[in-house]
Parts: structure tokens; sequence; C-alpha cells
């Protein structure tokens, strides 16, 4: 996603973005899940550097996690309620359910943070300071979003000033790393990055 892309969704719901993507790259290839909540690779498409979201993750958490998917409908799990997506879209998505969680939503999830924070943030703070994975699959991924380093800071501004910062989250929240913890980048890499990311506060 360009940043002439990102001006033009960026006011949109999530499940109004949902529809988007679905517009944009077709619904699942097939249920992400088989019957029996295991994974299915043929619903997968890295190699086209996509990512395969659950629609329904503004209801729950976690739902490509077999013990969290068994605890909801099967039809979450279904293609048509698949949406593809490149990195940064992730992160939007998950940034847009923060802002618009389900009315019906599992009381004991904060749905949509724990992908910003745990995951998405994490693994771009290392793609954009200069981190370079070895696999496959994730070379895909990160080529589609590798120049657009100015979208990702223009979603966290989103992130902070829509969210963040209404429930008193301290700006180190998004001083992470996906790899540190790994022994294979060093979080020390990041700091550049951090003083571009903690500028957006002000």
């Amino acid at each position: 996603m360009n940043m002439e892309e990102y001006l033009k969704v960026r006011n949109l719901t999530y499940l109004e973005y949902c529809d988007y993507l679905q517009d944009k790259y077709g619904i699942g290839l097939a249920d992400y899940m088989t019957k029996s909540f295991n994974s299915n690779s043929k619903c997968k498409r890295t190699k086209d550097g996509l990512f395969a979201h659950h629609k329904m993750e503004d209801h729950a958490i976690m739902l490509s996690v077999k013990k969290y998917a068994l605890l909801h409908p099967f039809e979450w799990q279904s293609k048509e309620n698949i949406v593809y997506c490149d990195y940064l879209e992730h992160l939007l998505l998950h940034v847009l359910i923060c802002k618009y969680p389900a009315p019906d939503k599992d009381p004991m999830s904060e749905v949509g943070l724990g992908g910003v924070i745990n995951f998405i943030v994490p693994e771009l703070n290392d793609l954009y300071s200069g981190w370079e994975t070895s696999q496959e699959w994730r070379k895909n991924l990160h080529n589609r979003v590798i120049n657009d380093k100015d979208v990702y800071l223009a979603i966290l501004k989103q992130f902070i000033d829509e969210y963040a910062r209404d429930y008193g989250m301290p700006k180190e929240k998004l001083h992470s790393s996906f790899n540190n913890s790994f022994g294979i980048w060093s979080i020390r890499n990041n700091q550049e990055l951090f003083k571009e990311i903690d500028d957006l506060w002000r």
C-alpha cells in the first residue's frame, strides 16, 4: 500500500476496509482451517506477499490459532471471512479493529491491540531498521512494503491519535523488536526508528 492509497482508505471503518480489500484481492482461496480446525495451506498467499486475515477478529483474538479458534463458530474460518492484505494493510486492519471493535466482541479480549503491539509493529520496526530475513515466504511479505516506510509511520500516527493516546499507552510500547528475543537481531538497531516514532506523539 502506497501513501496515495492509504490516504484514500484511512477513514474507512473496519468492515468497510475489509470489503475494500476483498474487492482488491478477492475472498479466501479456501477456508483458513479444515473442519478439524487445523491450518489449511490452500488458503495462504504468501507467494504473493499477502497475509490471510480473519475478518471476525473484531470479535475475538488469535483466530489463526487452533485453541482459540475452537472457541468460536467454524464459519469464522470460512473463505468468505478471509481478507488478504499486505503487511501495512494488515497493520491498518488491526488499528481499525481497535477503533471499531464489534459491539458483541468477546468481553475478555482487547481485540486488535495484540496484533499491533505484539506481532506487526515489532516486525516492521526490524524491517524498517535494516533487518533482512532468510525465509523466502517472509521476503515476499517484506518486499511488498519495504519502500513504504512513510505509510508505516502514517498508520502509527493514526493509531496513536485515534487509540493509544486516549488509553494512556506509554510511547515505549512501540519500542519493540520481533527478532531480538531470538538473538538474530538487536533492538539497538531500531533506535533511530524509535526516535521517528516518538516524534509522532507530539
